[in-house]
């Protein structure tokens, strides 16, 4: 019997590369593809690399291989509407598209919680309704619809992920102001301490449960989020990154622009998900970013 074979899109992201060390320790097969440039720690985790510029609808035709899944992590969350929507949400179609030439029968999307748009409501379910509000969040909705609208030719799933943490993150809110206390920022402005807050997910707790889907043969078609369990408040949340970081500013708290929300996780269990509770996420990053910076 041939091996497991997976194929996993931003290969060299932080959760890209956490996809593969899971994989790896799983003995599966796997083809990194990333737009480069490769380095010898990618190397080290995937059986291939390949090189796609997934703007460029030429080079996801070239795509072969004998894959049992895609794992699609690859995204643009920046820069102009046009290329968010380029990368995220038309490049995502067409490599469904060309997983079904490929006769690959299963895909699992990262998606985002940016889906949602602006959030009305204080928790977030796998049905809450969608306000779009950003191109990001558009893009990822337009490549769950491409995923979606060809259930029948290939099964898949999109999960909905909240900030991602580890030692790497550096684009959501808690990774600028942790990144702020590193740098011993004067001070640092934060929002809502008593929010109880569990929007977040650990890089190796999402690429668990990322391979555990992969290797279910049937994958009905879902969208839906995950996070950790067991919230807890802002406030706690950032005294335990200012503890971790010998933080010696000024924390001052301010009024928000945008509600606070919380993230139901009872169809992501329902997927087989095994949560961290939100302090335990918390700690695991903060333990990974010490060993990193010491």
């Amino acid at each position: 019997m041939s091996p497991f074979h997976a194929l996993v899109t931003g290969a060299g992201s932080p959760l890209g590369l956490a996809v593969g060390r899971r994989l790896q320790a799983e003995g599966m097969h796997s083809t990194g593809m990333m737009r480069g440039p490769i380095t010898e720690d990618i190397c080290n985790l995937f059986n291939e690399l390949v090189v796609v510029d997934l703007a460029s609808p030429t080079d996801i035709d070239t795509i072969s291989g004998n894959f049992d899944v895609v794992i699609h992590v690859a995204a643009l969350s920046e820069g102009s509407i046009q290329d968010v929507m380029k990368v995220t949400g038309i490049a995502s179609s067409l490599l469904v598209q060309r997983a079904i030439e490929l006769g690959v029968p299963r895909f699992v999307h990262v998606s985002s919680m940016s889906v949602y748009g602006e959030i009305a409501e204080d928790f977030v379910t796998s049905t809450t309704p969608i306000r779009h509000s950003t191109p990001y969040g558009v893009a990822k909705w337009f490549a769950e619809s491409a995923l979606h609208s060809r259930q029948s030719m290939i099964s898949g799933v999109s999960v909905r992920s909240p900030a991602i943490v580890g030692a790497h993150s550096h684009r959501h809110f808690l990774a600028k102001l942790l990144q702020s206390m590193l740098q011993q920022s004067t001070e640092i402005r934060v929002s809502n301490p008593e929010f109880l807050s569990n929007n977040l997910i650990h890089e190796d707790t999402l690429a668990t449960f990322l391979v555990n889907l992969a290797k279910q043969k049937e994958i009905p078609y879902s969208a839906f989020p995950v996070a950790s369990r067991e919230s807890m408040p802002l406030g706690e949340i950032v005294s335990l990154m200012a503890q971790a970081t010998r933080y010696h500013g000024s924390v001052k708290w301010v009024p928000s622009n945008s509600r606070p929300f919380s993230i139901d996780l009872e169809s992501a269990i329902k997927h087989g998900f095994h949560p961290l509770t939100t302090e335990e996420t918390v700690g695991k990053w903060l333990d990974g970013v010490r060993d990193q910076f010491g």
